[in-house]
């Protein structure tokens, strides 16, 4: 007896917060505004799924996983243009924040740097004593510009 398996296409998706509403960005090469469908179903209590299938000569299927407490679930609109469906879902009254506030990001951030640079001198005068300053050093300062990197990026500083 033979098994079949069902391939499915996994779409690139992006989120983009907004202040009163949320933006899911779907790019679907290939499929028409006809191939696709969007559902939003309630899963249980407060978690509902937005659901989305397409046939064409590739199949998807992919569940998107909201909050009904924060998206006003009436208001939500499904944009399909140029091969992209877009997601607006509007965000109740600011009921609640889901990420920290702006300045404690830049607080916690600077903190988080001047935390490393101490290592890093206190590294440094280490790793001179020893005479490994060259390869300790370059490795260190490697480390410390990634993260900066990673910070600014995640954060947006």
């Amino acid at each position: 007896m033979e098994t079949v398996t069902e391939d499915y296409f996994e779409p690139c998706c992006r989120w983009k917060r907004g202040k009163d509403y949320d933006t899911i960005h779907i790019e679907l090469d290939g499929f028409k505004i006809e191939d696709v469908k969007a559902r939003l179903k309630h899963v249980e209590e407060h978690r509902y799924e937005i659901s989305i299938t397409a046939e064409s000569p590739r199949r998807l299927k992919k569940a998107i996983e909201i909050l009904g407490d924060y998206y006003n679930l009436e208001q939500i609109r499904a944009l399909f243009s140029n091969g992209n469906l877009n997601l607006e879902l509007p965000k109740k009254g600011n009921k609640f924040e889901i990420s920290m506030p702006r300045l404690e990001i830049k607080k916690t951030f600077q903190e988080a740097t001047e935390d490393m640079k101490n290592q890093i001198v206190s590294a440094a005068q280490y790793s001179y004593s020893k005479a490994n300053i060259a390869a300790v050093g370059l490795g260190l300062m490697a480390s410390g510009l990634f993260a900066y990197k990673y910070y600014t990026e995640c954060y947006g500083f």
